[in-house]
């Protein structure tokens, strides 16, 4: 989280950006192929669970890694607007599950890297519209309580009880990371850098920040260049969540744990 806001404070904008339709799609198929991979590599004990099961957990993971209920919660903290931040979150929940329900299904058709970029891509193409549908259904319930919508209170650099809120609530995104590392940690080959490598870059993936930085950058700010700092804040920030939980989790969690791979 001190990642975020370092580079903030040291000048780093945050990044508002409105890509087309299509670079949307492509940054929906790399969080996609992410979650693919986490379910493949937790291996047979995931693979053959039944797809409410596997569902559940990719929405556990997508919902938490993306920081679904903590970006409601910081909403009202901000705002005051508690009410209009709890309406807020039916959105991405339903769109965190539709994606997780497609991940969950597609993930018995994957078989090689082939399988698994155009598995990735016609998820993305379904989510993508079904998000669409799902927006349109929900913007008259939007629209009716539009009046408990409130202007932010707090603007950076924010005051203590605002940065306290941000730091507790981003629990949410490492438990989502540690879950991603229980599952696939025994799974992976390689020395322990690997590990953390290909920890950090799941995590990132699967919060989406590494489609954005690739394909929105160049529909943030007024150039290419400051488009991939504003991202790019963010692909730090998710790199350093996933290697620091792969190495609490090797030095305090592995032992625990089921020597096999997979959800026992």
């Amino acid at each position: 989280m001190s990642v975020h806001v370092g580079l903030l404070a040291a000048g780093a904008p945050f990044p508002l950006s409105k890509p087309p339709s299509w670079v949307q799609w492509l940054n929906e198929a790399f969080i996609a192929s992410g979650l693919l991979i986490v379910l493949k590599l937790a291996g047979p004990a995931m693979v053959d669970r039944r797809v409410a099961a596997r569902t559940a957990v990719a929405f556990l993971i997508l919902a938490a890694i993306q920081e679904t209920l903590r970006v409601g919660i910081m909403n009202g903290v901000v705002t005051g607007g508690w009410a209009y931040s709890a309406i807020g979150l039916i959105r991405p929940f339903i769109r965190a599950l539709i994606l997780s329900f497609l991940c969950a299904v597609a993930i018995r058709w994957v078989r090689s890297v082939i399988s698994l970029i155009m598995s990735a891509l016609v998820i993305a193409v379904i989510s993508t519209v079904a998000r669409k549908f799902v927006a349109y259904a929900l913007e008259p319930l939007v629209q009716h309580f539009a009046w408990l919508a409130r202007p932010d209170l707090y603007a950076f650099p924010y005051p203590i009880h605002v940065t306290v809120a941000a730091y507790l609530t981003f629990a949410e995104a490492v438990a989502g990371a540690t879950l991603v590392t229980m599952l696939i940690w025994d799974a992976l080959p390689g020395s322990k850098p690997v590990r953390l490598l290909v920890i950090a870059s799941l995590v990132a993936l699967i919060k989406g920040v590494v489609g954005s930085t690739l394909l929105y950058s160049a529909f943030t700010g007024e150039t290419l260049l400051l488009g991939v700092a504003s991202w790019g804040q963010f692909v730090l920030e998710f790199l350093t969540l996933g290697a620091l939980t792969g190495l609490a989790w090797d030095a305090f969690g592995r032992q625990h744990a089921p020597k096999t791979a997979g959800v026992q």
